[in-house]
Formats: structure tokens, C-alpha cells, sequence
């Protein structure tokens, strides 16, 4: 769920963008958590993180660009759509690297264009993160949301199970390791590598993955691989939050 937040003292300025956005999102299939502010300080005393932020440059006490930088300390993902009437602090402002600046009076085409700018920015980008491979046919690029695991077969031969395919390449399989463990991928046994967002559950002995598939965890590793596991889903936890 994507988190927003709508930082204006115009009450008016507040209940348009919120219309606006819901409407879009709501389009989109995309659930998104609209939490209203009408101030900087009362943003920042909320001590909550967002994906994405409305917010008015000129305010009364902490103004948006003040309010920026001190989210800015402790938030360096948030996206930041500057809502304002004032062209001239556009300059002070590249400091919080603000994704867009909407002019008052907000206008619902400037809005719409800026939100789905902003989605291809956070979610293509995402999804067209991948890895090429030379594979027995000739080259294939594969996304690394759509790997499941690696297993290797001998004499170099590896198989990479997708979502829907299979794709044998040529390699090792700690050369392939060294490749995908900065993605948080875990070598569970000497003949597997395994996606950890594609995991179902984690047996006794075993991963349970889609289609009721099992990936074995060899003994020596269990401990290991438990805790590379826990440590990945405490970290996606964090960036969701």
C-alpha cells in the first residue's frame, strides 16, 4: 500500500488534491494510505514515512521548503510534488530533490500527468530491474521478480526456474551466487539459489515455494539460511515502512 501525504494550510487546496489522487489511484487497482496535514510541524511530529508528499511551499511557521529538509533527515526515498504559487523558490528548493512542482491553482490534468509520471518512476523501474544470461540458445534477459531459484544440474549446467518457464545456462553455481546475492538471494544448498521474495513458507528441512515445489536446505545451513530469510524480510519491512 502506498503511503501519501498532503501537507497544506488551504483546507480547500487539501480536499481537491485528496479527490484527485483517490480517484487516480483508485483507477490504478492501487491501495493508498491519504493522511492530511496542515502544517510542516505537524508532519514532522507525526514521525511517519511516505512514499509520496503534496507539499505547500508557502505555509505558515515551517514553510515546505524547511519542512522538506527536515524530512530529509530522516527519509531520503520519499518522492516530493511542491505545491505552489511561487516560481522563484524553485532554486531553494533542488537541495530536497523535489520530484515535481504543481502551480495554484491545482489543476487535475497537471496532477493526473505528475502521479502517473511518478508511478512509472516507482514501479517500471522496479520491474525492468534484471540480469542478462547467456543461455544454451543464445542470450536471454530476465527480470529478477521473476526467478523463483537456481538449481544447478552438473557438468555447468543450471537451471533457472521463472514464473512460467524454465532457462538453462551454462555457469556455476557460485559464480551465479556471487551475481544475485547482492539482491538478497540465498544459497540454500550447494545446488540451489533461491529467491526469498518467492518463498511460501520455510519448512522443517525445506522452502516451500509456488506450486507447492520444495527447495531443500542442507543441514549445515539451516541456521544460516533462517537468518538471511529473516534478515531479508525485516529488511523489505522497512522499505515498505
Amino acid at each position: 500500500m502506498l503511503r501519501i501525504a498532503i501537507v497544506d494550510d488551504e483546507q480547500s487546496i487539501v480536499d481537491k488534491i485528496q479527490s484527485i489522487v483517490t480517484a487516480f489511484f483508485c483507477e490504478q487497482n492501487e491501495p493508498v494510505d491519504i493522511s492530511c496535514f496542515s502544517s510542516g510541524e505537524d508532519i514532522i511530529s507525526y514521525h511517519q514515512k511516505y512514499d509520496l508528499i503534496f507539499l505547500d511551499v508557502q505555509m505558515q511557521g515551517m514553510d515546505g521548503i524547511q519542512t522538506a529538509q527536515e524530512i530529509r533527515r530522516h527519509d531520503k526515498k520519499a518522492v516530493i510534488f511542491y505545491v505552489t504559487s511561487y516560481g522563484n523558490e524553485m532554486a531553494r528548493s533542488f537541495s530536497v530533490h523535489p520530484f515535481a512542482f504543481i502551480e495554484k491553482p491545482v489543476n487535475e490534468t497537471v496532477i493526473r500527468k505528475n502521479l502517473q509520471d511518478y508511478m512509472e518512476y516507482a514501479f517500471k523501474k522496479k520491474e525492468r530491474k534484471g540480469m542478462k544470461f547467456e543461455t544454451l540458445t543464445g542470450t536471454a534477459f530476465i527480470r529478477l521478480n521473476e526467478i523463483l531459484y537456481f538449481e544447478y544440474l552438473g557438468n555447468r549446467k543450471i537451471r533457472i526456474v521463472c514464473d512460467g518457464s524454465d532457462i538453462f545456462i551454462q555457469n556455476t553455481i557460485t559464480n551465479i551466487y556471487s551475481l544475485v546475492e547482492r539482491y538478497g538471494f540465498v544459497k540454500t544448498h550447494q545446488s540451489f539459489i533461491v529467491n526469498p521474495a518467492k518463498i511460501k513458507a520455510v519448512l522443517d528441512s525445506d522452502l516451500l515455494m509456488p506450486d507447492n515445489v520444495k527447495v531443500p536446505i542442507a543441514l549445515k545451513k539451516k541456521k544460516a539460511v533462517r537468518a538471511q530469510i529473516e534478515e531479508y524480510l525485516c529488511r523489505q519491512f522497512e522499505e515498505d515502512n
